[in-house]
């Protein structure tokens, strides 16, 4: 039982921070994100005979699917969307403003932002792991136990959805 309690706070003191800023880059909420570390720690330990076979190198993967699982959970329950004024906007010196150009900047990104919540909960994760965890597809198939071929194949066709909805949307596509 001790050899249990202290499997479990190791992976806590060594995963705990690290999964809390995952979740809440994703959730953009600190309560949703605590929610969603908490929700993962009571799941490590209804889990915790699975875990404690595993090698190490998997059980950190292993615990960031269960994150991303509660995460996705959170999303599905609160039907959470990212909204335009969570979007981080460049700042300019007044000299350089130009009220059209941010116009269009922010009509671009609604677009863009509208197109990217069009696809599945799955394909929003990979992109995130990817483009805002900034994570090599080598990191990406470890953590969800494909290839690594696969994972580039995947980013492939999610860019290429993405591209579509895009083109749908009439939004200039030349940089997805």
């Amino acid at each position: 039982m001790d050899d249990k309690v202290d499997f479990i706070n190791k992976i806590f003191s060594k995963m705990n921070v690290k999964m809390y800023n995952i979740s809440l880059n994703i959730l953009k909420d600190k309560f949703d994100a605590e929610e969603a570390v908490s929700q993962t720690f009571l799941k490590i330990i209804e889990n915790i005979e699975k875990i404690s076979t595993l090698p190490c190198s998997q059980i950190e993967p292993y615990c960031v699917v269960i994150l991303k699982n509660e995460t996705m959970n959170i999303i599905r329950k609160r039907k959470k969307i990212i909204y335009v004024e969570n979007v981080d906007y460049i700042d300019r010196s007044e000299e350089d403003y130009n009220i059209e150009e941010e116009y269009l900047e922010t009509v671009d990104k609604e677009q863009l932002l509208s197109c990217i919540n069009k696809l599945s909960d799955d394909e929003k994760f990979f992109l995130h792991l990817r483009f805002v965890n900034e994570m090599r597809f080598k990191d990406i198939s470890e953590l969800l136990k494909i290839t690594e071929e696969a994972a580039k194949k995947r980013s492939q066709r999610i860019l290429e959805k993405l591209r579509l909805y895009c083109e749908e949307g009439g939004l200039n596509v030349s940089n997805i």
